[in-house]
């Protein structure tokens, strides 16, 4: 039995197994977005009480992407209502680092800031789907159903995000090897 049947058909063991299997997930998608564990850990309750709400409204097999799309439209929604472009959202602090010498490890983190940066300058509609990909591993189905497009524009969308990524990062890389 999927997750979504069992919520319907039993709400309390459901939520107890939404939890156990795709909260890490959820909680991870949460912190990136808001930036600090107090709303991230709103953002996070609240998801999950509209999932379980709103269980009747879920079809087909992305139970997951269509939780992580609720938890984007939350997010999207608060910022709205304090008064932020509703395309501000936040990517993670930084990408982990496994480089053996201090030199490797100071130009990794240079890099990723670089990478972060860059992905914070995305807008909304490509930065999304470059979070949803890269940072929590979903599929091109999976993110065609959080974002409520068809599967190729997920992919063109994706595209276009990294050619605005490698121009953004070729020109910096460019940059540093100009004495």
């Amino acid at each position: 039995m999927d997750i979504a049947e069992q919520i319907r058909t039993d709400p309390e063991g459901g939520s107890r197994r939404l939890v156990a299997e795709l909260g890490a997930g959820l909680w991870a998608l949460a912190l990136r977005l808001c930036e600090n564990r107090a709303d991230a850990e709103d953002l996070y309750v609240r998801t999950l009480e509209t999932a379980v709400a709103k269980i009747a409204e879920q079809r087909g097999p992305f139970f997951s992407a269509w939780l992580r799309a609720i938890c984007l439209n939350l997010r999207r929604s608060d910022l709205r209502r304090a008064g932020l472009p509703a395309d501000r959202s936040a990517v993670p602090e930084s990408i982990p680092d496994e480089s053996p010498t201090p030199l490797d490890e100071t130009a990794a983190r240079a890099d990723a800031a670089a990478v972060r940066d860059a992905v914070a300058r995305l807008p909304e509609r490509l930065r999304a789907p470059v979070l949803l990909r890269y940072w929590d591993g979903l599929s091109h189905a999976e993110i065609a159903s959080a974002l409520g497009v068809p599967e190729s524009s997920s992919r063109r969308l994706l595209t276009q995000a990294r050619a605005v990524l490698r121009a953004e990062l070729d020109d910096l890389l460019r940059e540093r090897r100009t004495p």
